[in-house]
Order: structure tokens, then C-alpha cells, then sequence
């Protein structure tokens, strides 16, 4: 078994507390299997030959009538043991899980793995159950993983405390990949395939009906494993979003890339994950969202997950997206450019020095390319060595970065070359080939069976390398006392009422820098009058009515009014809201600036059932119900990654040209957006806030519209 390689202590980890206790669970010195078997075809005896194969600790198993397990001496139960054990494994009916946990806290065993089924997936009488185990694993601090799950495996430390793989196939050797999953079977499908693609699995987690430990806290833990470098994660639901979120910054600080399978997308599989290990699903757009902001991978199916796992083990990473291409195809190098330009690279063309060079290890007469993508035509493969030489060449370009070729799944001198060339750069690989190839999978040259998987997978290693910034913490913001302070008597309805005012809700968002129109509140025609004077040109009239937090439906709306017929339109604004809407309580009329706009946006913010707040900005007025397209974020966000969203809309068009936003009005909207999430955060009663439009123009970001809903 090697050497014992512990978490490595972090001053920046602040949830010390959450993951208490874990490394005994998933790091065991010593471990006790209640439900051994002899029965090596039964889940108890499976279970344990997986134990006992690689193990070299203290294995106890425990059976109350059988003295003997599989050639080793069993105890008929826990409290019998002859040492508190870190790890119990517990494969017993559900009715008698209960007593084996309380044993196991009675007598000091540090966490156990519970791979029983028929808990809370089965009804009120299995989550009364569930519910059992975890008070009292809880009351005595142990750790505990499942019920309803396949166990998990650490290669690393010789634990295979599962019955995903069988104990008669002989075990890989341990790699930096950790795959954790909620799921147990699909979890189990998952480590085989990787396996089989050559992925180097260390760490298979999976988590169950997550009584205790959740995949969350299972990341936490193994993103500090000095040899974890890429972990891979399959969930339903995420317990918890803070410790989710500050494992996503862990993994940034440390450069290990988090990749992301996330099932339950659709409310029909909402519905499927609720009776599979009773699970809640939240928003799925609010996920993606929130794991782009945090650097994370999200993927929509396994063998994406796999590829990036792929290329993502040998840590791998580059300065700049410039790709080489390589092909004795000149139609294949078409299709693997035209994959690379998808996935954000880019193809240079090779300096004339770099070509010529090239062609002169090119046998004559040469019908190929040497520009970039480089064709070799068939007829370099049948001249011994030149293939390398091209290959080596090629990819010792200071030209490029990474490295793409495609190739047939046959032993022989160009795939050597691959492996080759592989083992003797530091530059990413990606190879294209017709199938997995044994030869290729020793040498661990990352393979794909589709151009654009292979493209994919490059484009995910440039952008781990070339993110722009790291996320903050969101622990590491605190509120601005003072602010509340200001702020609080503003939110203050009458009895009753959620939504605030208008002009009431303008006042709380100037409290957070964000620009709002010249405005008054005016309770007579004259009071308008003298308003309108005041402010100068054109004005807006609107009703203040807590009746009517929508204006346009009601009448109650009058725009581009001129001063001399500020008082003839209030008196016929008032009295066609009276007609219209007659139970509406005016609290008075808003007499506002009109201002310029070159373009309109709307910022609001929601609370998400799992994320909490999370700022929205996208296209405003009329065109948000046309277009629907918006870009999110999860409070609290600087000032760069909010201009960041914003660049992401339209495929960046918002801010191309000389009809998009320029750089002072960029930096207004993302004002706007930074103090409604900072809002959100320092008032929780607040339910949603809705800035539509926001008008852009001159270097100036305004908010003409507000709504402020409160719990």
C-alpha cells in the first residue's frame, strides 16, 4: 500500500468544521464490515473481498453467529471489536442499521459507510429511519455516508469499501482523478467507463441519500488531497451551495479544475430524482450560472465529463489558445480546425522558416500542407521515421501551444510517434483516433473518437489556464453597517404591502451608487408643476400606487410630457387611473426626467431555492420579453466579473462597434448590477428587485424604472 498521504492544512480553509471527521471515514487506518459474508456472490461478502484484497490495515469482519469470514476471524459485533475501528462498513437490513450506528458511536469508530437502501428513497417509514441514524451519529460526532449507496473507493490508501468493481478484476493503479457521485449505480457506470478510457481514477465516491456527508463535503475534502489534481462530480442536488461555492474558489487557489455532470435538469427528472435518494433540485440555468462564475465545468454528458477528465490529469496548461494541427488527411484537418474554432482556438499559420523546415523533412514529391494545418498526405506514414520528425517539429513550434492529430487505432510507428511525442512535451495533447488503442492508453496520451470532442477538450484546457481572475469568497465579504443603518427605514411599507413604491425603491438603489433619475413626488397638480420647473424639459408622470406596482395596465403612465401641460396631464393621468383602476390608493404622482437612451437594459434580482440571490442583466424594456436572454450571477461579484456578464450577452455584439456600450458605460451597468447584488445581501427580506429599463447613453447608466418586493 503507499505511503499515506494526508489532506494538506490550509489557512484559507475556513469550513474546517464542516469536514470534520471525513479523513477518518475516507482515510481509514483500520476498518470493521458488519454484514460480512463468506458468500462472495452476496453484497456482504462482495463487499468484503474488495476490503480484503486491498487493505493491508486491520480488517475486522463482524457477523453475529459465523467465527469466521473469508478466512479471517469475525466478532459478533461492534462493541466486541478490539480497537474503535475509523471506518465501519454496514451492509444489514435497514431495520437494524439504527443499532449498528449507535454501537458504532458507543464505541468511538470514526465514520461509517452505510450501503443499505430502503430509507428516505422509500417512504415515511424509511425516512423515520434515516432520520434515527443520523441523530445519533450525530450526537456522538461520527461521520456517516449514505444509506442507499455503493461505498467508494481510495486506491491511495488500499480502501475499496464498495461492490462497484469485482473483487476478481485486478485493481488500476491510483491516479490524480476523483469522481464523486451522488448516485451509486450510474456512479459505478461512470468509474467503469473511465477505466476504460484510461482515465486515472484515485478517489470513487458516492454519497447516496446524503444522511450526513454530501458530495459537497466530499470535494471539500479531496480538493485538499495533495494527489488529487482534477475532480469529477454527477449530482441531483447540492445540500450545501456555501460549501459547494468555497471548494469552487479552494479548487481555483490551487488550480484543480471541477468538472460537473449535473442530473435533474428537466422538471420530469426533478421528479425522478425526489424517489431515487430523495433529493430536491433546484434551478439548473441558476446552476450553470453560478458555476461559470466560480470557474467550474459544467458538462451535459458523461463522455464530455470523461473527456475533460482526460485531459485535465496530466495538469497540463498554456499561455495563449494557439492549436497545431497534424493530419495525413487534408479533410480531417478541415474538420478538427473547424472544432478547434468552435471551442474558442485558434489555428496560426506557421512562419515561412517553420515551414520550410518542415518540408524539407517531407518526402519528394510532396502533395501536402505545411501552413498549419499541417497535411502530411498517406505518403510521409510509409517513409520510416519522417512521421516523427514531422510530429516532433511540429509541435516544438513556438508558435503553438497544444497539439491536435488524428490517427487510425492500429499498432505501429505513427501511433508510437504519438506516444513519443506525448511523453516528451509539456505542451497539451489531443489525439482524434478511430478508437481507443491500448498502446496509446499506456502512454497516456489523451484520445478522443470525434474531432470536436478532442477540440472540446483543448478549449477547456485554455480556459482553465486563461481565466481572467480568480473568484472571491463569499465569506470574505462583510456588510457596510452604516449603509443598513440608512437604508433600513426606507424599507418600510405600510402594513400589508410587499411591493415598495417606485420612487421609494429609486431612494434604496441610490444608496448603492446606483444612478437614478431626477425625480419628485408630487400630491397636486401645482406640486407637479413647480417639479416639472425644476427638472426642465420633458418629464414622465407616474402614479404611485401600491395597488399598482405595474403602471402601463392601468393607464398610469404618461411620457414626454411638456411643462406648460404638466397640470392638465396630471389631473387627467389621476383621473384616468380612477376609472380604470377605481380600488387603487394614490399615494401621488412621480414627476421624473426623460432621459436619453442608446440602448435599454434590465438588472433585477431573484432568490433561488439553492443559491440564494442571484443578479440578472440583460436586454430591458419591451425586448426582455422578446429576446429572454440574460446573463447571472451570484452575489457578491466585483466590479470586473459583472462587466464580464454583461460582454457575455449577444455573443458579445452589446459592447462591439460603434453602436455598443463603451468602456465608462460598461462600467455604469456593472455599478448598477454590483449594488443591486449587494443589496440583496445585506437585506434578506428583500424577495426580488427589478431595474427596467436601465438607460444607457453618454457614459451613463440610469435607472428610469424600480421595483423592490419584499417577503
Amino acid at each position: 500500500m503507499p505511503e499515506r498521504t494526508r489532506p494538506v492544512p490550509s489557512s484559507l480553509d475556513d469550513q474546517s468544521t464542516m469536514i470534520a471527521g471525513i479523513d477518518r471515514l475516507l482515510s481509514p487506518a483500520s476498518i470493521a464490515m458488519v454484514g460480512a459474508s463468506s458468500n462472495e456472490e452476496s453484497i456482504g461478502g462482495w463487499v468484503f473481498a474488495n476490503l480484503a484484497r486491498a487493505f493491508s490495515g486491520p480488517l475486522y469482519p463482524v457477523h453475529p453467529r459465523d467465527s469466521e469470514i473469508q478466512g479471517r476471524p469475525a466478532f459478533p459485533s461492534v462493541t466486541s471489536l478490539p480497537e474503535p475501528v475509523d471506518l465501519a462498513v454496514v451492509v444489514v437490513p435497514a431495520r437494524s442499521v439504527p443499532g449498528v450506528i449507535e454501537e458504532c458511536g458507543a464505541k468511538g469508530v470514526g465514520g461509517a459507510v452505510v450501503i443499505t437502501a430502503g430509507f428516505a428513497e422509500f417512504g415515511a417509514g424509511g425516512a423515520a429511519l434515516q432520520d434515527q441514524i443520523t441523530r445519533t451519529a450525530r450526537a456522538s460526532g461520527l461521520r456517516l455516508i449514505g444509506p442507499n449507496c455503493i461505498g467508494f473507493m481510495n486506491l491511495f490508501d488500499g480502501v475499496m469499501a464498495n461492490f462497484a468493481l469485482p473483487a476478481t478484476e485486478p485493481l488500476p493503479p491510483a491516479g490524480p482523478v476523483a469522481l464523486v457521485s451522488q448516485s451509486g449505480g450510474f456512479g459505478s457506470y461512470i468509474c467503469t467507463k473511465a477505466f476504460l478510457a484510461g482515465l486515472g481514477l484515485g478517489w470513487f465516491v458516492t454519497t447516496g441519500n446524503e444522511a450526513d456527508v454530501n458530495v459537497t463535503t466530499v470535494l471539500r475534502y479531496l480538493v485538499e488531497r495533495e494527489e488529487t489534481k482534477v475532480l469529477m462530480l454527477f449530482s441531483e442536488t447540492l445540500r450545501d451551495p456555501e460549501l459547494f461555492i468555497d471548494t469552487a474558489c479552494r479548487a481555483a487557489e490551487l488550480d484543480k479544475p471541477i468538472v460537473v455532470l449535473k442530473a435533474g435538469r428537466s422538471e420530469v427528472a426533478a421528479k425522478a430524482a425526489i424517489s431515487h435518494t430523495a433529493s430536491l433540485v433546484g434551478s439548473a440555468e441558476v446552476f450553470d450560472a453560478v458555476a461559470r462564475q466560480y470557474g467550474i465545468f459544467v458538462v451535459e454528458t458523461m463522455e464530455e465529463m470523461l473527456d475533460l477528465g482526460m485531459i485535465f490529469q496530466d495538469g497540463r496548461r498554456v499561455k495563449d489558445r494557439r492549436v497545431a494541427i497534424m493530419t495525413t488527411s487534408g479533410g480531417a484537418g478541415v474538420l478538427l480546425a473547424d472544432a478547434c474554432t468552435k471551442a474558442g482556438l485558434t489555428i496560426p499559420e506557421l512562419p515561412a522558416s517553420e515551414q520550410e523546415a518542415l518540408l524539407e523533412l517531407m518526402p519528394e514529391p510532396f502533395y501536402g500542407s505545411t501552413t498549419n494545418p499541417v497535411d502530411t498526405t498517406a505518403q510521409v506514414a510509409n517513409v520510416p521515421g519522417a512521421y516523427e520528425k514531422v510530429m516532433f517539429a511540429l509541435g516544438a513550434s513556438s508558435s503553438v501551444d497544444m497539439f491536435a492529430g488524428v490517427t487510425w487505432a492500429i499498432p505501429g510507428e505513427v501511433n508510437d510517434a504519438f506516444v513519443s511525442y506525448y511523453q516528451g512535451t509539456d505542451k497539451p495533447v489531443a489525439l482524434t483516433s478511430t478508437a481507443w488503442l491500448e498502446d496509446l492508453q499506456r502512454g497516456g496520451v489523451p484520445t478522443y473518437t470525434d474531432p470536436q470532442r478532442a477540440a472540446n477538450a483543448l478549449g477547456a484546457v485554455a480556459r482553465q489556464s486563461l481565466r481572467p481572475f480568480r473568484p472571491a469568497r463569499p465569506s470574505d465579504w462583510t456588510p457596510d453597517a452604516a449603509r443598513v443603518a440608512r437604508v433600513r427605514p426606507l424599507l418600510a411599507p405600510p402594513a400589508g404591502e410587499r411591493a415598495m413604491l417606485e420612487s421609494a425603491a429609486k431612494k434604496v438603489l441610490a444608496a448603492y451608487g446606483i444612478g437614478i433619475t431626477r425625480e419628485e413626488l408630487a400630491g397636486s397638480a401645482e406640486e407637479a408643476v413647480q417639479a416639472a420647473a425644476g427638472i426642465g424639459g420633458p418629464v414622465a408622470l407616474k402614479v404611485m400606487s401600491y395597488q399598482l406596482p405595474h403602471k402601463t395596465e392601468a393607464g398610469a403612465l404618461r411620457l414626454n410630457v411638456e411643462p406648460s401641460s404638466v397640470g392638465h396631464e396630471y389631473q387627467a393621468l389621476v383621473a384616468d387611473v380612477g376609472r380604470r383602476a377605481p380600488s387603487a390608493r394614490i399615494e401621488g404622482v412621480l414627476v421624473q426626467e426623460m432621459v436619453p437612451a442608446r440602448m435599454e437594459l434590465s438588472c433585477g434580482m431573484r432568490r433561488d431555492p439553492t443559491f440564494g440571490p442571484v443578479v440578472t442583466i440583460g436586454l430591458g424594456g419591451v425586448l426582455i420579453e422578446i429576446l429572454r436572454e440574460t446573463a447571472l450571477l451570484r452575489p457578491p461579484f466585483d466590479l470586473e466579473q459583472a462587466r464580464s456578464a454583461l460582454c457575455s450577452l449577444s455573443g458579445g455584439r452589446l459592447v462591439e462597434g460603434s453602436r455598443g456600450l463603451s468602456e465608462t458605460e460598461q462600467a455604469a451597468v456593472a455599478e448598477v448590477m454590483v449594488g443591486v447584488g449587494l443589496l440583496a445581501l445585506e437585506f434578506e427580506q428583500i424577495a426580488e428587485v427589478d431595474v427596467n429599463p436601465v438607460r444607457v447613453a453618454g457614459g451613463s447608466a440610469l435607472a428610469a424604472d424600480a421595483l423592490i418586493v419584499l417577503n
